[in-house]
C-alpha cells in the first residue's frame, strides 16, 4: 500500500530536481551607458604639482580601484581557502521494504597538509594582488607624469609661438616702413606678412593641441576628458622639483632587482607554482571521510554506526599528468621571472639613456645655444633696419631661436618622463621612498 506512494514521492522529487536544473537564467546587467564624470570626485587644486596630480590619480583612477577590488577578492578567497569541505548528508529509503531507512553524515578530513597548502596558496594570491596594485600604481604614475609633461610642453610651445608672432609682427612693421622708404623690395614685405599669417595659423593648431593634451592628462588622472584644468603651470618649476635621479646608476640597478613591483609579481607566481607542485604530489594520495550512520528497520530499534571511507586513487596516469603539468608550470614561471628581469634591466637602461640625453640637451640648449640665438635675433633685426642684413638672415635667426627654445623645453619634458619611468621600476610598497640625491 505504501510502496506506490513512496514511488510517487521519489518521482516528484526527481522531477523537481530536473526542472530546477534546467531553469532559465536572466541576470540584471548594470547599465554601462552612465557618464564617466563622477560628481563626488573633488576638483584638482589650482597649480597642482606632479606629486599632487599623482596622488589624485592614485585615489581616483579606475584601474587602481580595480586592483584594490582584486585585493579584497583575494582576501575573501583566503578566508574560504582554509574552510573545511561541506559535510555530506544522505538519506536512503527502502523501496521493497518501506520500513527500512538510513541517515548518514560524512565529513572529509584533509590529510597530507592539503588544507595548509590551500591556505598558503591563498596567502600568495593575496600578496600577488598587492604587488599587482603596486604595478598599476607605477603605470598610472608614468602615464600621469608623461601626460602632464606633454601638456606643459604644448602650453609653453603656445607661449613661444605667441612670442614668435610678436617678433614677426615687429619685423613685418620694419619691412613695411622700409618698403615705403624704398629700401626693400615688395617680395620681402609679402614674405614677412606671409610669415606672420603662417605663425598665427600654427598658433591656432597649438590651441587645439592643448585641448587634446588636456584630455590625455584627464584620462591619466581618471577624470572625464572634458574636465577643466586651472593653474599657472610651469615646465621649468616642475622639472626643478621632480626631474632628479633618485639614486646613482649602480644603486638604481640594485633597487630594480630588489624592489621592482613587476619582479615581485613574477616571484609570487613562482611561489604559487611551488605550492601547486606540492598539491599535485598529494593528488594521488587517498582522501579520508569519517561519519556516522543511523539505520532504522521495522520491528526493531534504530542503530548508530561509525563510518570511515577512503578514496581509491587507482588511475595513476591522471595523477602523473597532474605532477608533470605542475612541474612544467613551475619551470614556465621561472623563465618568465628571468624574462622580466631582463626586461626591467633593458627598460631601466633605456630610461637612464633618455634622462642623460635630456640632461645634455638641457644644458646645451638652455645654457648655451638659446642665449646665443636670442642675441642673434636682436642683432639681425637691428642690422635689417640698417640695411646690413637680408630678409633670409632675420627669418633664419628667428626660426633658429624657436627651434632652440623648443629643444630646451623638449629636454625638460623628456627628463620628467624618464624619471617617472625609472621610479616605476624601483619603487614598491616596501620601498616607496628613495634618496633624492642628484647623480
Amino acid at each position: 500500500m505504501f510502496l506506490p506512494r513512496i514511488r510517487v514521492c521519489v518521482s516528484i522529487a526527481f522531477a523537481a530536481i530536473i526542472t530546477s536544473g534546467c531553469a532559465s537564467y536572466s541576470p540584471e546587467y548594470t547599465d554601462f551607458s552612465e557618464p564617466l564624470t563622477n560628481p563626488e570626485i573633488e576638483q584638482i587644486q589650482a597649480d597642482a604639482d606632479i606629486e599632487a596630480l599623482v596622488a589624485f590619480a592614485h585615489a581616483h583612477h579606475p584601474l587602481i580601484k580595480a586592483a584594490i577590488a582584486n585585493i579584497e577578492s583575494a582576501n575573501a578567497a583566503l578566508t574560504s581557502a582554509g574552510a573545511f569541505a561541506d559535510p555530506q548528508f544522505s538519506v536512503s529509503q527502502g523501496l521493497n521494504n518501506s520500513d527500512f531507512r538510513t541517515l548518514s553524515v560524512e565529513q572529509e578530513i584533509p590529510l597530507f597538509n592539503r588544507r595548509a597548502m590551500a591556505i598558503e596558496q591563498g596567502k600568495i594570491a593575496l600578496r600577488s594582488a598587492k604587488a599587482e596594485l603596486e604595478v598599476v600604481k607605477a603605470n598610472v604614475t608614468v602615464n600621469v607624469v608623461s601626460a602632464f609633461s606633454e601638456y606643459l610642453y604644448v602650453l609653453e610651445n603656445l607661449e613661444l609661438q605667441q612670442d614668435l608672432i610678436q617678433l614677426l609682427n615687429q619685423f613685418a612693421a620694419v619691412a613695411e616702413q622700409s618698403y615705403s622708404a624704398g629700401s626693400v623690395s615688395l617680395s620681402d614685405l609679402l614674405r614677412a606678412q606671409n610669415a606672420v599669417d603662417s605663425a598665427r595659423s600654427e598658433k591656432l593648431n597649438l590651441e587645439q593641441l592643448v585641448v587634446s593634451q588636456r584630455a590625455r592628462l584627464n584620462a591619466a588622472l581618471g577624470r572625464d576628458a572634458r574636465e577643466p584644468l586651472s593653474g599657472d603651470y610651469s615646465l621649468l618649476n616642475s622639472h626643478r622639483n621632480f626631474a632628479r635621479l633618485p639614486a646613482d646608476i649602480e644603486t638604481l640597478y640594485s633597487l630594480a632587482e630588489e624592489h621592482s613591483p613587476q619582479l615581485a609579481v613574477s616571484r609570487y607566481e613562482i611561489q604559487s607554482q611551488t605550492v601547486a607542485t606540492d598539491i599535485a604530489n598529494t593528488a594521488g594520495l587517498p582522501r579520508l571521510m569519517v561519519g556516522v550512520e543511523y539505520m532504522n528497520e521495522a520491528m526493531g530499534s534504530g542503530t548508530f554506526a561509525g563510518m570511515a571511507s577512503v578514496s581509491l586513487p587507482i588511475w595513476r596516469s591522471n595523477y602523473r599528468a597532474q605532477r608533470e603539468a605542475a612541474k612544467s608550470a613551475y619551470q614556465s614561471a621561472q623563465y618568465r621571472l628571468q624574462s622580466t628581469q631582463l626586461e626591467i634591466q633593458a627598460e631601466l637602461s633605456i630610461a637612464l639613456y633618455q634622462w642623460r640625453e635630456a640632461e645634455r640637451n638641457r644644458e646645451l640648449y638652455g645654457q648655451v645655444l638659446l642665449t646665443r640665438a636670442e642675441q642673434a635675433v636682436a642683432t639681425s633685426l637691428s642690422n635689417y633696419q640698417n640695411g646690413n642684413a637680408s630678409y633670409t638672415d632675420v627669418i633664419s635667426s628667428q626660426q633658429e631661436w624657436l627651434s632652440f627654445a623648443l629643444a630646451y623645453r623638449r629636454a625638460l619634458a623628456n627628463q620628467l618622463s624618464a624619471v617617472a619611468a625609472i621610479k616605476s621600476l624601483i619603487t614598491s610598497g616596501a620601498n616607496s621612498e628613495v634618496s633624492n640625491e642628484k647623480y
